[in-house]
This record gives C-alpha cells, structure tokens and sequence, in this order.
C-alpha cells in the first residue's frame, strides 16, 4: 500500500472542487519549477492535468523508507524535510525542500528511497507524477532530461559536501556552512529553521547550535532576531566555514 493512503486520510487529499480548479492550481504552480520551466502552457496541461494533487497537513509523512513506489514527488506549496533516522531513533535531516522544488527523485533510477523519510513541516500541497509519466515526458523533452539529471548531481555533490563537513569540521563551520546554504540573498537572513532542525541537519546537538550561535553574534558575524538569523558579515561567515 502506498504511504500517501497509510498517512493521509480521504478528508485531507485534494481540496480542488473541480477539474478545471485542479488544472488551473496545477498550471499557476507548475511555471515555479525550474525543471519544467521551458514547457509551454498547453504542454504542461497535456503532460501534468491529471495528475493526482495532495493536501498534508503540517508534520505528515509524505513517504518513509518502507514506500516502494517509484514516484516523483512536486512541491508546489509548503515545505518538506527529507531526513533518516538512526539505529537509535536520531534524525540527520538531509535537506529541506521548498515550493517550487522536487523531491523522492532517487526512486525514478531504482534506487528506492534510501532509508528516507519525507516530512512536511508546514502545510502542504503536493503532485504525485509516477515513474512511467516521467519516462514519457523525458522521452518528449530530452532537455527536461537534462536538467533532471543535473538535478541529482547536484544534490549529490551537495550530500558528499555534507558528508564531508560531519566527518571532519568543527561545529562552528558547520554551522557557517548551513548559514551560507539556506542564506536569502535578497535579505540576507536564514529563516525558518529551529536550533534544533539545524542541529539534525549538521549532526549537533540543540545546546551546542544555540551556543555556537551566540558566539558568531558576539564577534559580529550574524545577529539574532525573532525568529531568523541575519548575516551582517558574508565574508567572515565564508571564513568560518573553512576552519
């Protein structure tokens, strides 16, 4: 059984009334994603219409690595954490997907999901595409192809980064490198995180992130505000994530 029918209840899945307000939802959301960016509009109808559209409420399992369906998954509102869990139930978060984004990618090439949880950690909107519709539209548009597969690499190169920096940095530069990875460069703020999240991601404890925090905003590199850490100082952020 899929996990979207074990996790979901009927009363939450689509609340589009129609088939035209689906449609329409679909289209207005689908122009976001970068990987889909050069379809026209009736190619995205034609290729994405029908496709099934789930609402998750806030901290709901989109799948877990017991799922065997290879799908892949659109975020088109919300936002989802993919993370594992240890032999003794500790969460290493993976990455944080945002609207306009795809995740579950791994299960289009067989290589199941990993061990991978996929969590919403807010209120969701979410397009299923099966591993047949996305052969289809590969074969249409080779270049859709393209950018699916650089997709992959980069998050690849992204993991071994990572994988890298838990190995052998202190937690001062991992928790620099996170800045810098989820920074708005219009803002110049990272939001949306708990200490806690970013220790799951970086393989900190909640204490030691809130710590090393305070300690970047005593020398100047970052300010706390509510909710949000504002980089004041982007070079020596960069600096730090070399230690």
């Amino acid at each position: 059984m899929n996990v979207l029918s074990k996790v979901l209840p009927d009363k939450d899945r689509s609340p589009i009334a129609s088939r035209d307000e689906r449609t329409a939802l679909l289209m207005r959301h689908l122009i976001h994603v970068d990987l889909f960016r050069d379809l026209s509009k009736s190619e995205m109808e034609r290729l994405f219409g029908h496709l099934p559209m789930y609402t998750f409420p806030k901290d709901t399992l989109v799948y877990t690595p017991d799922d065997a369906s290879e799908n892949l998954y659109i975020l088109k509102m919300g936002a989802v954490d993919i993370y594992r869990l240890s032999e003794e139930g500790k969460r290493l978060s993976i990455r944080r997907v945002f609207m306009g984004s795809v995740f579950g990618e791994m299960g289009l090439l067989g290589q199941s999901m990993h061990g991978c949880f996929a969590e919403t950690v807010a209120p969701s909107l979410v397009c299923v595409m099966s591993h047949a519709e996305m052969e289809n539209l590969l074969r249409l548009r080779p270049d859709v192809g393209l950018r699916f597969f650089k997709v992959i690499g980069d998050r690849l190169k992204s993991l071994e980064d990572q994988l890298a920096r838990l190995a052998f940095s202190p937690v001062r530069a991992r928790v620099a490198a996170f800045l810098l990875t989820h920074l708005d460069p219009k803002s110049q703020e990272v939001r949306g995180f708990t200490h806690e999240e970013i220790g799951d991601s970086i393989g900190a404890l909640r204490s030691t992130v809130t710590q090393t925090l305070g300690e970047m905003a005593r020398i100047g590199v970052i300010e706390i505000k509510h909710k949000c850490v504002h980089v004041r100082d982007f070079q020596e952020l960069a600096v730090l994530v070399r230690e």
